[in-house]
């Protein structure tokens, strides 16, 4: 304390007479208490001045208040207008700067949104609501679900919107059922919660909320066979008890005035004993009435196994039995449970033992206050399971899958810490398990201080680690030189713990960074006068200032945006390179296929060239032999003089030529009755049979009458004129007018 207000007293008597004063001097002002937001703004900070401050707050309608990083809460024990309204929440959810604004549930629960959402990797996020019993932590864990139910949404998306609204109105239905077995009366709260909860909202990576689950511990299930003076059982016991019909009063054996030992102040009316909510609520997350009456059975069955009452037995070797007023209590709480009397006597009043290497069993009667205990478990027993069965139900209907989310945000509504005269064991674990809490998050008062003195951030060193290792990045390589911001080993000077040896080398090298940062997020103006923000190194955490935090989150967003931009340099190459290897393998792919169908097309072209040049050769060599049939009155001479010679006239010559290359022409032309002039007829003959370029006058061609088809046969006269004699000729298309050639009259 004398650290932080910069007091350095003699003696402790100069340091409680000025502290004397400081707390008069503070309290003489009390008009503006309410008016501190935060509590680190509070001047001397000690347990009076803090309380001094929520009292005024509390009176003037103020319930929360900061105190750091913790939010103080109170409970009204009224109901506020618009305090918590969606209209509320939308503000803050679409405030720049949340803190800024009042203190209220909301903005943790924003933050906490915030911090899911802004990170690369999804990282879970829990918020811890402790506090003492009657305290609204249960509340205020309904508030943030609500809270986050409303702005875990898409807004442009109808059916998230409509997803969300189910998995809120299942969460709220679940509240109910869950408070109805697991909430009691006790001296301190009409409605206290004998059980921790921890509710995880699932989000998927868009942050949308998609599910939950329920995770519970510690349920208090000795209040069901035990409880303190003027304190009651769950709640669910008297609502079957006050809340049902006659005939279900019928079928539970449950008649109206009926007294049970293990149903304390059933007298006392609270809220709470609503029965038609709490079945409502079953119907809504899937318990149907047959469910329901088999539920309700089983806990009327055991408020009458809490009627029953042994007689100690004359002989030890002889088990106990019920005394007479207890035996229609036996039957009953048989019969509801739906197990036979000889076996749940049995299992009360005898003990099973196994024993030795063969495993005999020995069966041992018990004695009345055994007796009493084993009827006492196997109560507690039966409940637990019940609630266990309870949750699993909850869960089935309101958990999503296991790959649609990716992280969530845990709401840890503590069992409420209370001290009785006599406590149980489950109240003290749960007392434990707040002061590790406590302790792990420091004390109000410790918090107030470590703010006020300018850390209000504490990390601890893994965390610190495993979130700002990246900028490392940053530091420049030649950092051990004579002009480096920082000396090569060691810690910067201006972290207390510079030369404690406990600090991971890890550590060591991001605090190394720190100058650094600071120095490049400078103007160029005050650098010189850049100084590091401070930083303190704990032994177990890391404490720093809001500006310092600020700084370390622009270092790693600006390294992140660096590692951002070489994937996507590299991605971009690695893609323009594939691209490029797909478009040359596709162009060799392309060339391949072009020369492949070039070569078949080639390949066909020239087998049907083939084929045509040998069927045009065949069906030339059977014109020739057809036209040399056709001709009369030509005659071969064939002369041998020597052994493979052969002599011929010119003419002959002349003639057998023509008839063996353009003879098929020649004839076809000159039998067209129509399309062909007498002169072209004469023009055609003549250069079918090649003769000799003269005056036309010199030969003579007769030509039969128009009225006979076919030509009968060509005489070569001697004077070199020509007579045709037509008749039908035996060519199969002898009879057409063939296209006339633009090369056969030269």
């Amino acid at each position: 304390l004398f650290q932080v207000n910069g007091h350095n007293p003699g003696s402790d008597g100069q340091a409680r007479e000025s502290l004397r004063e400081d707390l008069q001097k503070f309290l003489g002002g009390e008009v503006l208490l309410h008016q501190l937001d935060d509590l680190t703004k509070v001047n001397p900070v000690t347990l009076e001045t803090v309380l001094r401050c929520l009292q005024a707050r509390y009176m003037a309608d103020t319930f929360y208040t900061n105190a750091g990083c913790t939010l103080v809460a109170l409970n009204p024990f009224k109901p506020v207008l618009h305090l918590y309204s969606p209209e509320l929440m939308r503000e803050y959810h679409a405030a720049p700067q949340p803190q800024k604004l009042k203190p209220h549930v909301f903005t943790v629960g924003e933050q906490t949104y915030r911090n899911v959402k802004s990170l690369i990797e999804p990282v879970n996020q829990s918020i811890v609501v402790s506090g003492e019993s009657g305290a609204g932590k249960t509340w205020t864990s309904r508030c943030l679900m609500k809270f986050y139910a409303v702005v875990a949404t898409s807004p442009a998306s109808w059916e998230s919107h409509k997803i969300a609204e189910r998995i809120e109105q299942r969460i709220l239905n679940s509240n109910p059922v869950m408070e109805a077995f697991g909430n009691a009366c006790t001296l301190r709260n009409n409605n206290s919660s004998r059980f921790g909860k921890f509710i995880q909202l699932q989000l998927n990576r868009t942050q949308q909320m998609v599910g939950a689950a329920v995770q519970t511990y510690l349920l208090e299930k000795t209040r069901v066979v035990c409880q303190a003076f003027s304190e009651r059982n769950f709640h669910i016991f008297y609502q079957i008890c006050k809340g049902a019909s006659e005939d279900e009063r019928l079928q539970w054996h449950l008649p109206e005035g009926a007294a049970f030992s293990w149903l304390p102040n059933p007298e006392k009316s609270l809220e709470e004993d609503c029965f038609e909510v709490t079945r409502e609520a079953m119907l809504h997350l899937g318990i149907d009435t047959p469910t329901q009456n088999n539920i309700f059975k089983v806990l009327a069955g055991l408020l009458h196994l809490g009627n029953i009452q042994f007689a100690p037995s004359e002989d030890e070797a002889q088990p106990c039995q019920p005394m007479d007023d207890a035996k229609c209590s036996v039957r009953m709480a048989a019969s509801l449970l739906g197990l036979q009397e000889d076996v749940l006597l049995k299992t009360v009043l005898i003990r099973t033992i196994r024993a030795g290497r063969q495993q005999q069993v020995f069966r041992k009667p018990c004695p009345r206050a055994e007796c009493d205990t084993r009827r006492d478990c196997l109560a507690k027993l039966i409940y637990a399971r019940l609630f266990d069965w309870l949750v699993s139900v909850i869960n089935s209907s309101i958990c999503a899958d296991t790959n649609s989310w990716t992280a969530f945000i845990g709401l840890l509504d503590v069992y409420g810490f209370e001290s009785f005269p006599d406590n149980s064991l489950e109240q003290l674990c749960i007392n434990y398990a707040n002061e590790k809490l406590q302790l792990e998050a420091c004390g109000l008062v410790e918090t107030i201080h470590i703010s006020a003195a300018g850390f209000p951030i504490r990390v601890s060193h893994q965390n610190f680690v495993e979130r700002y290792k990246l900028l490392r990045r940053l530091r420049p390589h030649t950092s051990s030189g004579p002009h480096s911001p920082y000396p090569a080993k060691g810690l910067p000077e201006w972290c207390p713990h510079a030369k404690e040896a406990t600090l991971e080398p890890l550590l060591q090298d991001i605090l190394h960074t720190l100058p650094f940062l600071t120095q490049t997020k400078a103007t160029p103006g005050d650098l010189a006068e850049a100084m590091p923000t401070p930083v303190h190194c704990g032994r177990t955490k890391v404490f720093m200032t809001d500006s310092m935090l600020e700084l370390l989150e622009c270092g790693r967003a600006q390294v992140l945006e660096q590692c951002a931009r070489c994937i996507q340099s590299g991605w971009r190459r690695h893609r323009q390179r594939k691209q490029e290897r797909q478009r040359r393998a596709a162009v060799l792919i392309q060339a391949a296929i072009r020369s492949w169908l070039t070569r078949k097309r080639i390949q066909r072209l020239h087998a049907a060239a083939t084929v045509i040049k040998r069927m045009w050769q065949k069906w030339r060599i059977r014109m020739a032999c057809l036209a040399a049939e056709e001709l009369d009155d030509v005659e071969e001479k064939h002369l041998s003089q020597a052994p493979g010679s052969l002599s011929t006239s010119p003419l002959q010559t002349r003639l057998l030529e023509a008839v063996i290359r353009l003879w098929p022409l020649g004839l076809v032309l000159t039998n067209t009755t129509m399309g062909v002039g007498s002169f072209q007829r004469k023009l055609v003959v003549w250069a079918c049979l090649q003769l000799p370029r003269g005056s036309p006058s010199n030969y003579t061609v007769q030509i039969a009458q128009q009225d006979q088809a076919g030509v009968t046969s060509i005489r070569a006269m001697p004077q070199g004129s020509i007579k045709f004699h037509c008749k039908k000729s035996p060519l199969r298309y002898a009879d057409i007018c063939p296209e006339p050639s633009p090369y056969s009259l030269g």
